[in-house]
């Protein structure tokens, strides 16, 4: 009677006596068939005959009368080791404790012979009494690795099994697609080594899993991961005709796998966090599967390490039931301005013959989506409305001294984000005070904390000190700047309370172009407008927006209009002329290409719902289009020598030590300056009047002034120049 394995290590000393039995079988049958040889041993250097081996394995090295009635009985106890070795697996699973290397046979529905291959590569490679076996029925004292002869011998030599071989060992079989078992050498090597005597080895992955290791391969570590605990569908705040859809598509997936049916892959697309992969795992969870997670834009580039990286990854997949899900899929097609290949093709093909599920997601709707044999069903992950938004700042929260529905209605953020913004936010309340209570000021901290790292790779959030104090406009400009901030503080009220939303044909963002020459408060009026509307200014840098590479200046836009949105910031285009120029007339490729992002950018506009501004020095480059999709349109002129008289009197600090008399009328008359200039030349006075040890005199700012008048004149002749 027969009882359950009580270790791994139990089952694979019985597997290495099978496979001793084995080799001792083709032994005694070379023996008497007198085709047995001499080979030198490794070790000593001296012949060893195949008598001598045999009288080790406890027969009397000659040949006797009645071989045949040996070889029955050898074949009789190989088959009683196979029947108690499969009794012993059965209990073991009755009792539901499989072992590893059992379950990795029943995943992947291998053949009795496929199954004793990799018992005798597996013994072969832990057992040192079987690797001089291996030389001596092979008559190779230098063989290290078995190979296609051996296997013949030990697993394929009867005449029902003798055809299966070159199905179950070819290149495109399971046992080698899937990297249970792996070729030596090159391909060209391979190629050119006859067929029989072409090396291989079984993977590491099987040793392990028959030694009892039960964890995703090693190998897969820099760009997979196994998620079992899964959190159930009903936890997420999405709607319920959506996650029916995730959850029937995955379910019909797995069952079409049953069948040998391979389905469309799943692809989700929506902003990060909006809960893709949640749903995936939610949908496995109910079906009960894990889900292996990868990271597409950290699978290697090498077609050759790919293809190897990811034969192993649907293995993994096949071994745990596990849905594999490839996070940022799009990241596999094809850049060719980059040099980047298309890795989707090779995942087509390496897909091919595998029938499970597929699952991947991608950020935008509009990306490319590799294209695969198999399909691809694209479902579209919203943003969660403004009860579902308050609902998850509530849980993520608890109590605290906010309205959720009001950071609900401002902040246009995923779930995913939500809860990174809360984990912030109560950590800079705990910090604040005792009690832990949340504030509005921790909570945009929070979102901020989130988003910060997305719009500072592209620009730099910029807190203004001055104040309207220090604001010297005309009278029109001030009024028009006024007019800007009351239309982003009405807005609400007048596009969703009165309902003009309706008539706004595209989107309801407001965005103003600040024109006027340098130094005339352009930026400093954006900064203004952030401070008293409470909200982040991103000046963006366009150095870093604008890409050499084709689609890339789009993909950083987007990043940047998206994060704003979400995080209810304000976006600074400075010098904007250079990115919205006029398009032009395509004469080039390159041409061709600037004009897609004019036209990328007008459609971006018109679909963004937050502030943007833009300020140029050269009004006549702004392209038309963007005119009329403008909002406001504030000039920032020179400054009159009245405004002039105002700007050198505001610069100076009241805690600063003056002289009295200063003839600022004069200062004013005498150098037509912008405010940015006036300021640069108080700042250089003050600095002189400290070096003198003495107060800001009328000279200092003369001599600031006079200074700061020659360094524009160098500026202007050295633009002359290049130009």
């Amino acid at each position: 009677m027969s009882r359950p394995y009580r270790t791994p290590r139990d089952h694979l000393d019985d597997c290495v006596a099978l496979v001793v039995q084995l080799i001792e079988r083709q032994m005694v049958a070379a023996w008497e068939a007198g085709t047995l040889p001499r080979i030198r041993d490794q070790y000593s250097g001296t012949f060893v005959s195949g008598g001598e081996v045999l009288g080790q394995l406890g027969h009397a090295g000659a040949a006797t009368p009645d071989g045949e009635r040996q070889l029955a009985d050898l074949d009789a106890a190989i088959l009683a080791r196979e029947e108690q070795i499969e009794a012993k697996l059965r209990d073991s699973r009755q009792e539901e404790q499989p072992l590893p290397f059992d379950q990795l046979r029943r995943a992947f529905g291998l053949s009795a012979t496929e199954h004793r291959t990799l018992m005798v590569l597996i013994a072969i490679e832990v057992s040192a009494k079987l690797r001089p076996l291996m030389r001596y029925l092979v008559n190779e004292s230098s063989r290290i690795h078995p190979d296609l002869g051996l296997l013949e011998l030990l697993v394929y030599l009867a005449p029902e099994t003798r055809d299966l071989m070159i199905h179950e060992l070819a290149p495109t079989s399971r046992l080698f697609r899937y990297r249970l078992i792996e070729p030596i050498g090159t391909r060209r090597q391979q190629e050119e080594t006859p067929l029989l005597l072409r090396p291989l080895k079984v993977n590491h992955r099987v040793i392990e899993l028959a030694h009892g290791v039960v964890k995703l391969d090693r190998e897969l570590a820099e760009c997979a991961s196994l998620i079992q605990t899964l959190a159930p569908l009903d936890t997420l705040l999405l709607p319920e005709t959506l996650k029916s859809e995730i959850s029937d598509l995955v379910k019909s997936a797995l069952s079409s796998a049953a069948q040998g049916v391979a389905t469309p892959a799943i692809i989700l697309s929506g902003p990060t966090g909006a809960g893709r992969k949640s749903l995936l795992y939610g949908a496995a969870r109910k079906l009960g599967c894990s889900v292996l997670r990868i990271s597409c834009d950290r699978l290697p580039r090498d077609p050759g390490e790919l293809a190897r990286v990811l034969r192993a990854l649907l293995r993994e997949a096949i071994l745990f039931r596990a849905l594999p899900l490839f996070e940022g899929i799009d990241a596999l097609s094809s850049d060719l301005e980059k040099g980047v290949d298309d890795r989707g093709r090779l995942l087509d093909r390496e897909l091919e013959g595998y029938v499970g599920p597929i699952a991947g997601t991608c950020t935008r709707r509009d990306a490319r989506p590799i294209g695969l044999s198999r399909g691809i069903v694209m479902v579209d992950v919203p943003l969660p409305g403004e009860q579902a938004r308050a609902e998850l700042w509530r849980r993520s929260i608890g109590q605290g001294r906010i309205d959720f529905d009001h950071a609900a209605a401002r902040y246009p953020i995923t779930g995913g984000l939500i809860v990174k913004a809360a984990e912030s936010a109560l950590a800079s309340a705990h910090a604040r005070s005792g009690d832990g209570q949340v504030t509005d000021e921790d909570l945009h901290a929070g979102v901020r904390s989130t988003l910060d790292a997305k719009l500072s790779t592209l620009g730099v959030r910029i807190a203004w000190r001055q104040d309207w104090s220090d604001l010297v406009l005309p009278p029109d400009t001030l009024t028009e700047v006024k007019e800007f901030i009351a239309r982003i503080r009405h807005r609400r009220r007048v596009y969703e309370e009165w309902g003009f939303a309706r008539k706004v044909a595209k989107g309801l963002g407001i965005s103003a172009l600040f024109a006027g020459p340098p130094g005339t408060g352009k930026t400093m009026v954006a900064g203004i407008i952030a401070h008293e509307l409470a909200l982040d200014l991103y000046q963006i840098d366009l150095s870093r927006v604008v890409s050499k590479y084709v689609g890339e200046t789009e993909k950083n836009l987007a990043g940047v209009f998206d994060a704003a949105e979400a995080g209810h910031a304000i976006l600074l285009f400075d010098e904007a002329d250079s990115l919205f120029a006029k398009r032009t007339e395509v004469k080039s490729s390159v041409d061709r290409y600037a004009n897609l992002e004019v036209n990328y950018l007008l459609q971006r506009m018109e679909q963004f719902n937050g502030i943007t501004i833009l300020t140029t020095n050269l009004d006549s480059s702004i392209d038309d289009a963007f005119r009329r999709r403008i909002s406001f349109r504030v000039d920032f002129p020179l400054p009159d020598i009245d405004d002039r008289e105002r700007l050198w009197r505001s610069m100076i600090p009241k805690q600063a030590q003056v002289a009295p008399n200063i003839n600022y009328r004069a200062l004013a008359t005498r150098y037509e300056f912008t405010g940015g200039y006036i300021r640069n030349a108080v700042l250089r006075a003050a600095f002189l009047a400290a070096d003198d040890d003495s107060a800001i005199t009328t000279q200092h700012l003369q001599r600031a002034a006079m200074l700061e008048s020659a360094a524009m004149g160098k500026l202007a002749t050295s633009m002359g120049h290049d130009a």
